[in-house]
């Protein structure tokens, strides 16, 4: 079996069941859910250096909520893409002993693989379950500092969560201050704090 077939006869035998079990239904390579607030997606993505004697897969988890798109005036998306989700992971973020993406040749076992692809994807998707509503995505998100710092400042501020609103942007202004991008980071939360709030200047934030 071609590596590209063997990717494929995963996807069929082994992702599918498993994320229908689970309430998602697919469009090729792509599996959605909604989740109370939320839209969940599964992608399984191909690397486009696949070639007839090996092959490399990426499988990403992601979750949308239009919550963190309202709060700084973006459209909101109906049917989002992977790309357009807010919150992004692949297996190894939810368990260490995870790979970030697979490798297949044309020695590679399909069974060993996709008994391997379901038990990651089980792990992605607990922790996809636990970041459905924006406080829980919000959470995670400002441990990942630049990740959608314009959102998760935009939400700290709209729930009057002043002191966290403050801290968030110390700490991104302690990390990355003294870089030159701080000038279109500085205006970005400029933005932000004069749609949700009025206030003018990230520099009243780190005083």
């Amino acid at each position: 079996m071609s590596p590209a077939n063997l990717i494929t006869a995963v996807v069929r035998t082994h992702l599918k069941p498993l994320l229908a079990a689970r309430g998602f239904t697919s469009s090729g390579s792509t599996f959605k859910r909604r989740v109370g607030e939320a839209t969940q997606v599964v992608n399984v993505e191909r690397s486009s250096r696949n070639g007839a004697l090996a092959a490399r897969f990426y499988i990403n988890g992601s979750v949308y909520l239009h919550a963190l798109d309202a709060v700084i005036g973006e459209p909101l998306i109906e049917d989002p893409d992977e790309p357009s989700c807010h919150v992004r992971l692949r297996p190894n973020d939810a368990d260490p002993g995870a790979r970030r993406e697979y490798d297949v040749t044309l020695d590679t076992d399909a069974e060993s693989l996709g008994a391997e692809v379901a038990r990651d994807v089980t792990a992605l998707l607990d922790m996809l379950d636990g970041l459905t509503t924006p406080q829980a995505a919000i959470a995670h998100l400002a441990r990942r500092k630049l990740a959608e710092y314009e959102r998760v400042f935009g939400w700290y501020l709209s729930q009057n969560e002043v002191d966290q609103a403050r801290l968030f942007v110390r700490t991104l202004h302690d990390e990355f201050g003294g870089e030159s991008r701080w000038a279109i980071f500085g205006r970005r939360l400029d933005d932000v704090a004069r749609r949700v709030r009025g206030d003018v200047s990230w520099r009243d934030w780190i005083g």
